[in-house]
């Protein structure tokens, strides 16, 4: 990773996350496949833009979710997260 690049937090990811799910996915508990770590989604660190991004472990900076967004389809990719726990409203 370049230390030159502006890192946002993923907060910047709730507009693409958000067309995609019924739920704030920043509220979404992410375990990082890499180094076990566990915190919400907002947390993670944002790379890209809203249509084609990358969030990273704040722990490891291992990648745990991608999404490219096309005119045609979504394409999300979450095999960098070992697990993604969603509270349901109560």
């Amino acid at each position: 990773m370049s230390d030159d690049v502006m890192v946002l937090d993923g907060n910047a990811a709730a507009g693409a996350l958000g067309s995609l799910f019924a739920f704030d996915a920043t509220t979404a508990i992410v375990r990082c496949g890499n180094c076990h770590a566990s915190g919400p989604l907002a947390e993670l660190r944002f790379y890209g833009s809203p249509q084609a991004m990358v969030l990273r472990c704040k722990n490891c900076g291992e990648v745990n979710l991608r999404l490219l967004e096309t005119e045609s389809s979504i394409n999300l990719d979450l095999r960098g997260a070992a697990r993604i726990d969603i509270s349901r409203a109560t």
